[in-house]
């Protein structure tokens, strides 16, 4: 357990007229939020954009988020929405790959290229999904959120959440499995 108040004490204190205490949200989530958006936009800066509007948003919104023990899941709904927004907006051929790893040093044994080859291949694998088997993927497996908050984020059935992350798995394993 993290250290600190509990979110629903900080709600609390925001909600009392506290500005500050939002800070803690902020450095509770935003790395998580980060990387989530990252891997759902497939650009760093533009994640970053939607973070920051996302919490902006949380913070003029917080007195609408109904369960404060939920706020974690909440924002990550926010955030979800602010990502699909920006993506129902481009046309496929504006979505950039992830950002690529850095360039192995030559002094790099060959394990440390072959995992960001491999990085780098799933990284693109990635882009290439739908926004929804994305997003599925992304927060069952990187952002490790049960399938009940990731319902409670997208809004979808469990079932469904169960399905897309499964097909997501399968068409990165084909896609693996190609370049293997």
């Amino acid at each position: 357990m993290r250290g600190g108040p509990s979110d629903p004490e900080v709600v609390a204190r925001v909600l009392g007229g506290d500005r500050e205490a939002f800070g803690l949200v902020i450095r509770r989530y935003e790395t998580g939020l980060l990387r989530f958006a990252t891997r759902m936009l497939g650009s760093r800066d533009v994640a970053a954009d939607a973070v920051a509007e996302s919490l902006v948003r949380a913070y003029r919104h917080l007195a609408g988020c109904r369960d404060p023990s939920r706020l974690r899941t909440w924002l990550y709904r926010i955030v979800a929405n602010r990502c699909k927004s920006y993506l129902a907006r481009r046309t496929v051929a504006d979505v950039p790959l992830e950002e690529a790893p850095p360039v192995a040093d030559a002094t790099d044994n060959e394990a440390a290229l072959e995992q960001a080859e491999q990085l780098a291949l799933v990284a693109r694998a990635l882009a290439q999904l739908s926004s929804d088997k994305r997003e599925a993927f992304v927060l069952k497996h990187v952002e490790g959120l049960s399938y009940q908050e990731m319902a409670d984020v997208t809004g979808e059935r469990i079932p469904t959440l169960k399905m897309r992350v499964h097909r997501a798995r399968e068409a990165l394993l084909q896609v693996l499995e190609d370049h293997a």
